[in-house]
């Protein structure tokens, strides 16, 4: 079962808190949680609680927040990581796998060989379902802090909006340093036909530097567990 459960508002003790009902659903029917049960929860930004399930019916439930636990503080020093585009259930797996190590914020990159195209329509509802994915990895993994999902733009303005370190990821580029010092970066990973020579050409204009994860070939969809990984321990050395 998770952790934590996500219930992503500011709370006091003896509040009662009616649950959405495809949330009262995944509590009482896929965890099987019935009424007196104790929950541990979170709201994303650091705080935690516990809260009992005191009422309970076919399409909603009511937790009361029972006692409010220490708030952790947001982490000093951030580490994000922007992703190109990817088809289907591939997109899905990347964004799940940069919440559970950790990504302070995901940021889509609409790259020039993505060849992902949504409608407006299709962008909303396509952001809807990766935040929920994003609760589900916190709740998953424990993790107190929900990243933001930031909506597709290209990489030139992420480059240009961030005060964050950026660094291009790369199968072309060179080895990893043994070490790095830690600060804020902002991680670009490719599209699955990786950067073209435009991208190149503006990395090299911002003198960005690139690195490659691994000797082999990776999937898209692998590169954020692995650089959020590497890059984590490196800046922990």
């Amino acid at each position: 079962m998770p952790l934590r459960f996500l219930i992503p508002e500011a709370v006091s003790e003896g509040q009662s808190i009616t649950l959405a009902a495809d949330r009262a659903h995944y509590l009482t029917k896929v965890m099987r949680h019935k009424a007196g049960d104790l929950i541990e929860c979170f709201d994303g930004n650091g705080g935690a609680f516990d809260a009992q399930l005191s009422e309970v019916s076919n399409k909603r439930c009511t937790v009361t927040v029972s006692r409010i636990k220490a708030v952790e503080p947001r982490p000093d020093i951030s580490l994000a990581l922007g992703i190109s585009l990817l088809k289907g259930q591939a997109m899905d797996r990347a964004i799940q796998q940069a919440t559970e190590l950790g990504a302070s914020s995901i940021c889509l990159i609409n790259a020039n060989r993505c060849n992902v195209h949504l409608s407006a329509e299709r962008l909303t509802n396509k952001m809807g379902h990766w935040e929920k994915i994003i609760a589900a990895a916190c709740e998953q993994s424990g993790q107190l802090f929900v990243p933001l999902l930031e909506p597709p733009q290209p990489v030139r303005q992420l480059i240009d909006n961030t005060a964050s370190e950026v660094i291009v990821l790369d199968m072309h580029g060179k080895q990893l340093p043994a070490s790095l010092p830690n600060i804020e970066r902002l991680l670009l990973m490719g599209p699955e036909g990786g950067w073209d020579d435009e991208e190149r050409s503006l990395f090299a204009a911002h003198q960005l530097p690139a690195y490659q994860l691994s000797a082999s070939t990776l999937r898209a969809e692998t590169v954020p567990a692995v650089a959020l990984a590497l890059f984590s321990h490196l800046q922990q050395l």
